[in-house]
């Protein structure tokens, strides 16, 4: 069966089943078998049951639901508000410091929860309402959301980091750390063009000195006191995966425990919390591992109809260097990411992608946090960037015309962070190599 056959038929029936309505999972396991029967029948069918089964019965995997639950603990709990309270402390003397605490508040929202969605949402129900009550220009207000959000991608607990890790088989321990660099800088670099654009252009975020609260240092160390424990969720995940006492999985649970047990010492948490709390994150799972078992049949139907190899070799022996390879391979991830969800747009690329990275000499680990940074682009970029609608959806305060144009300035940043990266590996890999 000739390779343009296989890929045609694949994305022709995957694509038209989307249109149709079909769920992607279930339009990418019809896709994957209509290439089966065209190559062999339905003698094969047996071998994808068990690959599918096979592809969910991992330990690493567990760490998905806990870390589902962590965000939804965290935003149903509202421990947003302690975050916002030492932030504003912090950068209330600030130029745009509503810019720059939205920011803020959505890298730590991001290392207590690892949902961009959920903090898109929360960022967007709360800071982006205060910002426009303050002067500033809807759509610069509404894209310093977007950048928080954004950051959840990369920044510990990324249930997509430990999804991208098992499609890659590499090691999620690893994966998960090597966002952490990224992330940072993107959220520095976020903080500096807020400052640099509301300085050039003072209308985006105008200075109103009586609504500048000034804290007494008791103030500001109370305030700190009080959300110091959330530290605790980020000692639980990040911490002990970086000493060494846990792995990714094990890191989970203990994270998953403590915010739940924060919860309860906070008095914010109730059993209907939990519930609902519980509830949500079985429906999130049984969709992404749908998705996941799905992706299985998709290596097997590579692998029975030798299209992998083919492209693999195909990729291997363009006639351009690796490096350009890499960056078309990123490119075409970036472009599938504005059509389809994170998941969907690993689930196609990474099975045949991390084999040609790995015979053009580069390290996957390296590759893996490239396609972490895109995933975080993807989210940004009409017209399915969900953490656009999450944030639309969270407040009236802006039309999507505004958020499509505040996310602009961000997804190129983490554009030109995806660059740094390639530039200098270093970036992704020095992190994981101290573990």
């Amino acid at each position: 069966m000739s390779l343009f056959l296989v890929v045609g038929v694949l994305l022709g029936v995957f694509f038209l089943l989307m249109l149709l309505g079909l769920p992607v999972a279930l339009a990418f396991i019809a896709a994957n078998l209509s290439v089966l029967i065209l190559h062999s029948g339905t003698r094969f069918f047996s071998l994808v049951a068990v690959g599918m089964f096979n592809s969910l019965n991992s330990f690493v995997l567990i760490a998905v639901p806990l870390f589902i639950i962590m965000g939804e603990v965290m935003v149903r709990c509202k421990f947003v508000d302690l975050i916002t309270e030492v932030s504003e402390s912090i950068f209330g003397k600030l130029r745009a410091q509503d810019a720059i605490l939205t920011v803020g508040t959505g890298t730590v929202l991001a290392a207590l929860s690892g949902a961009p969605i959920a903090t898109g949402a929360t960022l967007g129900s709360t800071l982006v309402p205060r910002m426009i009550n303050n002067g500033y220009a809807k759509w610069f207000a509404a894209g310093a959301a977007l950048g928080g959000a954004s950051l959840a991608t990369l920044i510990p607990p990324s249930s997509l980091a430990i999804i991208l890790a098992t499609l890659a088989e590499v090691s999620p321990t690893r994966v998960l750390i090597g966002g952490i660099v990224p992330g940072l800088i993107c959220s520095l670099l976020f903080i500096v063009f807020i400052l640099v654009s509301s300085k050039i252009w003072p209308h985006l975020a105008p200075v109103h000195v009586e609504n500048k609260i000034k804290y007494s240092k008791r103030e500001i160390v109370i305030k700190i006191l009080r959300a110091a424990p959330l530290l605790l969720i980020v000692f639980l995940v990040v911490g002990v995966i970086f000493l060494g006492i846990a792995t990714a999985t094990e890191a989970a649970a203990l994270g998953a425990f403590g915010t739940i047990l924060l919860g309860f010492a906070y008095r914010r948490m109730t059993w209907e919390i939990l519930k609902d709390s519980l509830v949500a994150t079985v429906k999130m799972t049984s969709m992404l591992f749908l998705i996941l078992s799905s992706s299985s049949i998709f290596g097997r139907v590579l692998t029975l109809t030798g299209a992998g190899g083919a492209i693999v070799n195909a990729i291997v022996s363009a006639p351009v260097p690796p490096i350009v390879v890499v960056l078309i391979m990123i490119g075409s991830i970036l472009l599938l990411g504005c059509v389809m969800d994170a998941i969907a747009m690993m689930m196609i690329t990474i099975p045949l992608y991390v084999p040609a990275v790995i015979a053009l000499g580069f390290d996957p680990l390296w590759f893996c946090v490239l396609v972490l940074i895109t995933t975080g682009v993807a989210g940004l970029t009409p017209p399915v960037g969900m953490v656009l609608y999450a944030l639309k959806g969270a407040t009236d305060k802006v039309d999507m015309k505004d958020v499509y144009l505040g996310g602009v300035p961000y997804f190129t940043i983490e554009i030109l962070v995806i660059l740094l990266v390639m530039l200098f590996p270093v970036i992704g890999i020095w992190l994981p190599s101290l573990i």
